[in-house]
Formats: structure tokens, sequence, C-alpha cells
């Protein structure tokens, strides 16, 4: 055998013995030019430097909170203790347009004559600019949005904003001719 070859051999041999030995990330993080996700300058979670450092840092503007949760709205009872805080200004009338268009329309149609695109594939949903939906309070059809009931999925995961559900109430609004 050749020196060479002999060399290559006991090389190989060691290489594999040492890898038997430990994990592959400790054999790589022996060498100086090789790194790896776990050995890099950055804050490691739940030491007691990051917990300090996450106590004084404020969220993102923007960011979605992760510490709560809306409450369930009973969707058996009429709900018209809830107020719709929002008013129908041509803003909120803008803004509800363009929910329901993204996400309602599929469904209720464009003029809430429940004959959006989906319809001849499933149940038809009810025109909601007719009398039995017209007199729902605001705060069903706010509720309605965000639980869904029956065909309906909930939409409160998609339309987060409480607010913005509140704009497709006043857009619905205006579909049924309640609100100008």
């Amino acid at each position: 055998m050749s020196r060479h070859v002999a060399a290559a051999v006991v090389a190989v041999s060691l290489g594999l013995g040492a890898a038997g030995c430990t994990t592959l990330d400790h054999a790589v993080a022996k060498w100086w030019w090789f790194t790896d996700m776990a050995n890099q300058v950055s804050v490691k979670p739940f030491s007691g430097r990051a917990l300090l450092d996450s106590a004084q840092r404020m969220p993102a503007p923007g960011s979605v909170p992760i510490t709560g949760h809306e409450d369930s709205l009973d969707l058996t009872t009429d709900l018209a203790w809830l107020k719709n805080p929002v008013p129908p200004t041509p803003a909120s009338l803008q803004r509800g347009q363009i929910l329901y268009n993204t996400y309602c329309i599929v469904c209720h149609g464009p003029q809430g004559h429940s004959d959006g695109t989906v319809v001849p594939k499933f149940v038809p949903p009810p025109d909601i600019t007719q009398p039995p939906t017209q007199q729902r309070s605001d705060g069903y059809l706010f509720a309605m949005i965000q639980e869904g009931r029956g065909i309906m999925p909930k939409y409160g995961d998609k339309i987060r904003s409480a607010t913005d559900r509140w704009d497709v109430v006043n857009y619905v609004r205006k579909l049924q001719g309640l609100v100008k």
C-alpha cells in the first residue's frame, strides 16, 4: 500500500471515529472557519438577559397582540346591546366596500342578493337586503362576521380589526338602503 493511500485510510478512520463520538455540529465547530446558528451573536431565549431585554422592548407598531383574545359572541341572541361605534362616513363605507368585495361578494353577490359566483356550487346564503337581515341589529351582523354560523364561515380571523368589521356592517346597511 502506498504512503498516500495509507495516510488517507488513517485520516478517514480518524474522521469516522471522531464523528461517532460527537454530533456533527460539535465536530464542525472545532474548526474556526465553520460556524453554525447556535454560535452567533444573538440573545439566547430564556436566558436571564433575554428576559430583561424582552420586558423592555415595546411591540412594533401594527403588530398583532398575542396576550389575549376577543370574546366569543352568542349568535343565539340579537346582540342589540353591542352598538356600532363606527359612524357610516364615506371613508368607513369605502373601507367596508373593499372588505365586502374581498370576502363577502363571492357568496352574497355585488348587491347582497345571494348571487355570488360560488352560489351555484353551495347552499345559497340569505339575501342580506331583505327584511330578516335588515331587522337584525348591527351587533348581530358584527358577530356573524366574527363568529360565522351555519354555512357562513367565521371571518374574524381574516377581518381582524373590529373597526374593519364595523365598516363591513356599515356597507351592508348601505346595500340594504338603510344608510346613504
